[in-house]
C-alpha cells in the first residue's frame, strides 16, 4: 500500500466516523424535540417542536445518506 492509499483509506475512515458522530448528535436533538412536543403547553410550542424534530430528522437522514431530496418526487 502506498502512502496515498493509506491517506485516502484515513480520510475515508475519519470521514465515516465524523459522519457517524454528526448523525448521533442530530438523532440526540430529534429525540429531545420530539419529547417536547408531548409536554408542549401551547400550539405554537408544538409547532416549533415539531418543525425542530423534522428538520433534524431530515438533516440525519441526509446525512446518514438514508434520504434524497427528490424520493418523493
Amino acid at each position: 500500500m502506498t502512502d496515498d492509499a493509506a491517506g485516502d483509506d484515513a480520510r475515508v475512515e475519519g470521514q465515516r466516523v465524523e459522519r457517524e458522530r454528526v448523525v448521533a448528535y442530530l438523532a440526540k436533538h430529534e429525540a429531545i424535540a420530539k419529547a417536547a412536543i408531548e409536554t408542549a403547553s401551547t400550539d405554537e410550542s408544538r409547532l416549533y417542536q415539531t418543525t425542530i424534530a423534522k428538520a433534524m430528522t431530515a438533516m440525519r437522514e441526509a446525512i446518514a445518506g438514508e434520504f434524497h431530496w427528490k424520493s418523493e418526487l
